[in-house]
């Protein structure tokens, strides 16, 4: 058996298939690689710290509990992200049965800042905060599919076949979902000053 060291420096797929015989150190180490990465999608789709936690964890179990299943057909962060966008899909075919139900009550709680004032002013640091907000919010009107796309590209960084990949479209889907994306944003935050 490898030590960390040279589990550190093995490819994600390689990883992944000693994930699939029971390897915990293995699986450690993925779940080192990528949670940070989950943790902000998930945030970045819903803006809710606790529930991107919740989802995040839920993935990395999804990811165990599939593991026998896995095969290498591509590049292992499109295969993890496209398990993070069915948990995702499947927490808000969840959250509509249960306000169809009447199960569900509406908490409004204020969001949580996400960008930073480097000034430490207090009319600064205001203002950056109420920046931050009107973006956040306006990157969470977005139709769901853009706000992946966006969210997959911008914050993740990935590639757009591996984003196509996760999504289950062509790449120009992915392309186009995104410019909408940008589009939208634009419009939304028009006349917005940033200082």
């Amino acid at each position: 058996m490898p030590d960390q060291t040279a589990l550190r420096s093995m490819p994600d797929t390689d990883l992944m298939l000693r994930v699939q015989w029971g390897s915990d150190r293995a699986f450690a180490e993925l779940y080192q690689r990528y949670y940070r990465r989950l943790l902000d999608f998930f945030y970045g789709m819903g803006r809710d710290p606790h529930v991107a936690e919740d989802l995040c964890h839920e993935t990395f179990l999804r990811l165990w509990q599939l593991r026998v299943r896995y095969t290498v057909s591509g590049s292992f962060t499109a295969y993890l992200f496209s398990v993070a966008r069915r948990i995702w899909l499947e927490r808000g075919r969840q959250e509509r049965k249960q306000w169809r139900l009447g199960v569900a009550q509406r908490l409004d709680a204020p969001g949580t800042a996400v960008l930073a004032s480097t000034d430490p002013g207090p009319g600064d640091r205001a203002y950056g905060s109420e920046l931050a907000e009107r973006i956040a919010a306006a990157v969470q009107e977005l139709p769901e599919e853009q706000r992946m796309a966006f969210v997959l590209r911008t914050v993740e960084g990935m590639s757009l076949s591996d984003i196509a990949a996760v999504m289950q479209c062509p790449v120009n889907t992915v392309r186009s979902r995104r410019l909408l994306a940008i589009k939208r944003l634009r419009e939304a935050l028009r006349g917005l000053r940033v200082r």
